[in-house]
């Protein structure tokens, strides 16, 4: 390959980053590393800044999940997106997939295996751990069932659901230009929040935004 595949890596844990450095860069000459971030807000910036061909993107960023941001960065950069996590959840793994990204690889997978995933991803095939394919494989083909959370998604007024659909839209925006999309004061928006994480069983924005997302709450209802 004339020109190596650009990779931004994002994960938290210095250890971790140090460790998926050196891979990279006695990985082959096909590879090469543009770019490390640690968290939403850095992965963001340097996918913009950068225009890298493969992100590996942790799950867990500075104890925000990276599903908040995904959507955008892809929209944003351009590039494909490979998971790199030692999160075994099949329901937030599933989503990953829905949500666009292209490789679901365990932290605990072979070097050669996180090597030609990257390889793979880039190439455009979807690539997922061996021991997560057939889970995610059959909770993406089974017909729908019943939501267990359907009565307490029931219990949202109209106006609470449209308060999730734009905390999720959000992506992680201040509740102060959440509350001015609203039309309504900060201080109501923060009550509203609180009733709504009472009646879904969570206990804040970010646990919204996984549960909303995880139920298809992700438009306002007609």
């Amino acid at each position: 390959m004339s020109t190596p595949i650009r990779i931004l890596l994002v994960d938290d844990h210095k250890t971790m980053l140090w460790g998926l450095e050196k891979l990279i860069e006695g990985g082959g000459s096909d590879l090469t590393l543009v770019g490390t971030a640690h968290n939403n807000d850095t992965a963001l910036q340097q996918a913009s800044l950068l225009k890298p061909d493969v992100i590996v993107l942790d799950l867990d960023l500075e104890g925000r999940s990276s599903i908040e941001i995904l959507p955008q960065l892809l929209q944003q950069s351009g590039a494909r997106v490979m998971i790199l996590s030692g999160n075994r959840d099949q329901g937030l793994l599933t989503q990953v997939v829905k949500l666009g990204a292209r490789g679901v690889v365990s932290k605990e997978a072979p070097a050669d295996v996180v090597l030609n995933s990257i390889r793979a991803v880039f190439k455009g095939d979807m690539c997922v751990d061996p021991s997560l394919m057939n889970a995610l494989l059959g909770q993406l083909s089974a017909p729908a069932k019943a939501d267990p959370e359907a009565a307490r998604i029931a219990s949202l007024t109209p106006k609470e659901r449209k308060i999730v659909a734009v905390v999720v839209e959000g992506n992680g925006a201040p509740n102060k230009e959440l509350a001015s999309k609203l039309f309504i004061a900060e201080p109501t928006l923060r009550n509203n929040l609180t009733t709504i994480y009472q009646k879904l069983g969570v206990a804040n924005r970010l646990e919204l935004y996984v549960y909303a997302t995880r139920h298809g709450m992700t438009s306002v209802p007609a």
